[in-house]
């Protein structure tokens, strides 16, 4: 199946989903989370938009808990990240509407231990399938973290189609369970 397809699928899939099943799913998957990152000093979450799980309560707790919260900011001439810190009081819509900081406050990625990565499709070999712009592609091609990939279950496929660039995730985290046996 081609990446376009997957693409139309997934978010007709997510455009469909209830209320309550991403309130459920999500907080399913944050408790996953916390629980796998305890030691964590500095992570990089992105900020929920177009009914992906939401991050929101991830990334307040992860204030909560002292652990260094940064947010990736789109350059939409160049298709990069910057990675930036970010406090829950310091954030506007940014590029395509998804939230970011106010003040860019760049962090470097050899200081991130965790980032959360987002995609449209996930398989169960650890690979990824985003939005196709390449932005967070370019990102991991230079980050030496742990990558998590976070979606629903629905979104795991036992294959998707991949190319050279593409960079494998370390676990994947749903709101059933955690995939790592890649």
């Amino acid at each position: 199946m081609c990446k376009d397809i997957i693409r139309d699928e997934m978010k007709s899939k997510r455009k469909a989903l209830s209320h309550d099943f991403i309130e459920y799913a999500s907080e399913k998957i944050k408790n996953t989370v916390l629980n796998s990152i305890k030691d964590a000093k500095c992570v990089m979450i992105y900020l929920s938009s177009f009914k992906e799980p939401d991050t929101f309560a991830l990334f307040k707790e992860l204030q909560n808990r002292g652990i260094k919260t940064v947010v990736p900011v789109s350059d939409t001439t160049t298709f990069t990240i910057t990675p930036s810190l970010a406090t829950n009081d310091d954030l506007v819509k940014g590029a395509y509407g998804i939230y970011e900081p106010k003040s860019v406050v760049p962090v470097s990625a050899s200081d991130i231990d965790i980032a959360l990565i987002p995609g449209i499709a996930f398989s169960k070999k650890g690979d990824r399938l985003g939005f196709g712009k390449g932005y967070y592609d370019r990102f991991l091609s230079e980050f030496r973290g742990t990558k998590i990939g976070i979606c629903y279950d629905f979104q795991m496929l036992s294959d998707i189609p991949v190319s050279s660039h593409d960079v494998k995730m370390d676990y994947i985290i749903t709101e059933t369970r955690i995939y790592n046996d890649f």
